[in-house]
């Protein structure tokens, strides 16, 4: 059953608020929510966009002051925050006064976000503003609109800082709502909590509606234009009805009818409202403010409506691999960020709060819904595309280079106050064993020995680079070496995993004594791409997440496989490498390379793809078999967890899902558990490509994982074509026990840090500027 089936099935059942009324509507009056719909970027640069919408809000305030009864909703808190530290203390105290008097509202998100930000992020969103000011603007209610979904960890979030009310404005392009809308649900959370969820409509949908009666950039209020423009409502009204909507009251959303995104206020909608209501038209009009509908909608009907449980997964995430270095970027930033809050490097100066904060910001801008221009698939080295995107690439590179800078200032300074010596540092919450660059070292040093234990490190130098391997680097530790001109001991002799290969010598399985298993049960990163095939194109795309056509479906895509190079086989004393070429028609020249560690059963495969310049419409993917008969995985978003499939919202994505970066499969029994890890591509299907299929069983493979390393599949707003170099890096551990996988997953994603602390240093007050 794919996702279109799903919906049509439910058609004929009532709605979550009960059975459709007979007879003439039950609608007795409408909710209008007068907002903009804000993208950063999309219709214009998103600095431009930004400025705009602190002048937009001056104007909406004017138009409050103007019109008594015109109501303003501020979707979100970037536009507010950019504006209250522009704005006059007169002018902050008129939207406050506004607030107080239930004319504006003030919603509790800065922005509309995707589905890829972590814990930390979460809570940056919730401390956009200061504190004060958000108890100020009496901060009740969320709103999301535009993007298909909304994390849990999100909704935990909000009812962490009070928020027990969200409202969405879906857009149906390329996906759309789980179920039937208007509705309304409670969305009860992993901890029991509840929030209250108004499943609304498009977020400008009642612009359609009355647009008989509109003229230009105002509404009419004569008669004849009310009446026509009652006509049409009334058709939509009996049209919802029909499908199974049940309440009498309803909320809908306005913008400004010429500009959907990032638009300005529409004084005429409050005159022709009550010009509506003056000629005693059906249902009844109120143009009010985002938190009072909502609120007025709970106290109806929130006795009588089901509680849901689950992930709300996203049908857009999609598209963040059509910028595969740029999310590669923002997700080394994060890492690195983790890294430098670690309580290894002990407390946070003061002065570096404001960075962590700056960082966190710019990667919660990074991961907001907006990824380019309204014109980057039609037109996608125009000027105004590439500009967008440059700026949002910088959201991802600018933190990465200021949360490096930050972690080299807070390793600095842990090891300034050390004795001279080589430091070894595992910042995670897990202990990790690894390869580890080791940069400043006496060119004539062999080994590191370590300074309590005595245990002896060998330093191999190859390709330019030197190196050491370390073994069990307790969690959130700092270990001191020292260097030695004499060389480390032959070490033991260690049993190799079994391993098995195909023809081409590539492994296909590995085991490790005490596993009954195997750590992987097929090829480790074989490459899938699905292709459309002409004359299927973008529009084919859309149309079937519209229209599901299972036969359209079929003859719309291809899917291919790579062939492999002669694989060349590498051993070091404590891993055995293995490097392949990859073949295939939309590649250049790239290759696998599959390290497995020897003393546990743990794996890595990086990958180098060259992806060929070419603007169709293609998903790639590399594939990962883990031994058959493993029940689903857990994954986790936003740092909470859920099962696919079986934890999510009914009709939610179930061809991908955007995850933290791991996956984890646990046996049965005393079978064990294994940890699949991503370090870049923050995608995955499983059992399948699932390339627009919409479907919504488990599929039998659930063994099989794959990583979305790339999709250019959207018609707008996503980057048409990143092409040449990218690399992407997995691990795959098992553990006979595993109870903080997250914790395992953040201390194997990266490589430990080394660092020298040589004899002499700067002068003590030039350091403490420069560190603290």
């Amino acid at each position: 059953m794919n996702r279109r089936q799903f919906l049509a099935g439910i058609a004929a059942v009532p709605a979550i608020g009960g059975a459709a009324a007979e007879g003439e509507s039950k609608i007795r009056s409408i909710d209008i929510v007068h907002h903009t719909h804000l993208d950063v970027g999309y219709t214009a640069l998103p600095a431009v966009v930004r400025d705009e919408q602190v002048r937009y809000l001056d104007a909406a305030i004017d138009c409050c002051r103007a019109d008594p009864a015109f109501r303003w909703t501020v979707e979100t808190l970037v536009e507010l925050d950019d504006w209250h530290r522009a704005a006059s203390p007169a002018r902050r105290a008129a939207l406050e006064s506004l607030v107080r008097a239930g004319r504006m509202d003030v919603m509790g998100l800065p922005f509309n976000q995707t589905a890829f930000l972590n814990a930390a992020q979460w809570r940056q969103m919730l401390a956009w503003i200061p504190r004060p000011l958000w108890q100020a603007l009496s901060i009740r209610a969320a709103m999301q609109n535009d993007v298909n979904g909304f994390p849990r960890a999100g909704a935990m979030a909000l009812l962490d800082h009070g928020i027990h009310h969200l409202l969405m404005g879906i857009n149906a392009d390329s996906g759309g709502p789980p179920f039937r809308r208007p509705d309304a649900f409670w969305w009860k959370q992993p901890d029991g909590r509840r929030i209250f969820v108004w499943l609304g409509e498009h977020y400008g949908s009642v612009m359609n509606y009355l647009a008989p009666a509109r003229e230009g950039v105002r509404y009419r209020t004569d008669e004849a234009a009310l009446r026509a423009a009652q006509a049409k409502l009334a058709d939509h009204l009996r049209a919802i009805e029909a499908e199974g909507y049940a309440f009498d009251s309803l909320i809908l959303t306005h913008t400004h009818p010429q500009h959907y995104d990032n638009g300005y206020a529409f004084p005429s909608l409050a005159p022709f409202i009550a010009a509506w209501n003056r000629h005693g038209l059906a249902p009844a009009l109120r143009l009010t403010t985002a938190t009072d509908a909502v609120f007025r909608m709970e106290r109806a009907v929130g006795a009588s409506i089901a509680t849901l449980e689950g992930e709300w997964t996203d049908w857009w995430a999609n598209g963040d691999a059509s910028g595969p270095r740029e999310v590669a970027a923002s997700r080394v930033a994060k890492r690195s960020l983790a890294a430098a809050v670690s309580p290894a490097l002990g407390a946070m100066p003061a002065r570096d709060e404001r960075y962590v904060s700056g960082i966190l910001r710019d990667l919660c801008l990074f991961d907001e819904h907006t990824w380019g221009a309204a014109s980057s698939i039609s037109a996608p080295y125009s000027l105004p595309t590439l500009g967008q995107y440059v700026e949002k690439s910088d959201l991802a590179y600018r933190p990465m280079g200021m949360a490096g800078a930050l972690l080299e200032r807070r390793v600095r300074a842990k090891i300034d106050a050390l004795p001279a010596g080589v430091y070894a540092i595992n910042p995670a919450p897990a202990a990790t064993s690894g390869w580890a660059a080791v940069a400043g070292v006496d060119a004539k040093a062999a080994s590191l020995v370590h300074a309590q234990s005595g245990d002896v490190r060998p330093l191999v130098r190859e390709r330019g680079q030197t190196r050491a391997w370390f073994e069990n680097l307790a969690a959130a530790s700092v270990n001191a070496y020292r260097a030695a001109a004499e060389p480390a001991p032959a070490p033991p002799a260690m049993p190799a995993p079994t391993v098995r290969f195909d023809a081409a010598g590539w492994p296909i399985s590995a085991t490790w004594p005490g596993m009954a298993q195997a750590l992987f049960d097929g090829a480790p990163g074989d490459f899938v791409c699905v292709g459309v095939v002409p004359p299927a194109d973008r529009r084919t795309i859309s149309q079937l997440h519209a229209k599901f056509d299972a036969e359209v479906r079929r003859k719309s895509f291809q899917q291919t496989g790579a062939t492999y190079g002669r694989t060349v086989a590498r051993e070091t004393p404590h891993t055995l490498g293995y490097t392949q070429e990859i073949r295939h028609p939309r590649l250049g020249a790239s290759r696998r390379l599959l390290e497995v560690w020897k003393r546990e059963p743990r794996a890595r495969l990086t990958v180098a793809l060259d992806r060929l310049s070419s603007m169709a419409p293609e998903v790639l993917f590399l594939s990962f078999d883990l031994p058959q008969g493993l029940p689903l995985p857990v994954f986790s978003c936003g740092g909470v967890p859920f099962t696919p499939y079986r934890d999510q919202l009914r009709g939610t994505c179930k061809d991908y899902f955007a995850i933290d970066g791991w996956a984890h499969y646990a046996a049965s029994g005393s079978g064990g558990h294994w940890l699949w890890v991503t370090r870049d591509a923050p995608l995955v299907a499983i059992g399948g490509p699932h390339v627009c299929e919409l479907h919504q069983q488990e599929p039998a493979a659930r063994h099989r994982i794959l990583a979305m390393i790339f999709d250019n599949c959207w018609h707008t707003n996503f980057v048409a074509d990143s092409h040449g170099p990218m690399e992407f890096q997995f691990d795959l551990v098992w553990r006979d026990s595993l109870a903080q996988p997250a914790a395992l997953a953040e201390a194997i994603a990266d490589d430990p840090i080394v660092v020298v602390n040589p004899a002499t240093h700067e002068e003590a007050p030039l350091l403490e500027d420069i560190l603290h």
